[in-house]
């Protein structure tokens, strides 16, 4: 599974980096989410998906 965070979409609301600290940060000097990795490791991917869920905006991507 990868992930990306769409930049353009991203609204610094911060859900995914509470839902999934392991996967999304803050990016320095901006209150857009980043991923901090593209393939996302199996322990973490309920949580990235359910990060994904919640985000008001769709800017988490993921791919199967």
């Amino acid at each position: 599974m990868k992930v990306e965070v769409d930049q353009t979409k991203c609204g610094t609301i911060g859900i995914c980096v509470k839902e999934c600290p392991e996967i999304f940060r803050f990016q320095e000097g901006s209150k857009k989410a980043v991923a901090l990795m593209e393939e996302v490791p199996p322990q973490w991917r309920d949580k990235c998906r359910e990060a994904a869920r919640k985000c008001p905006n769709g800017a988490i991507l993921i791919t199967e």
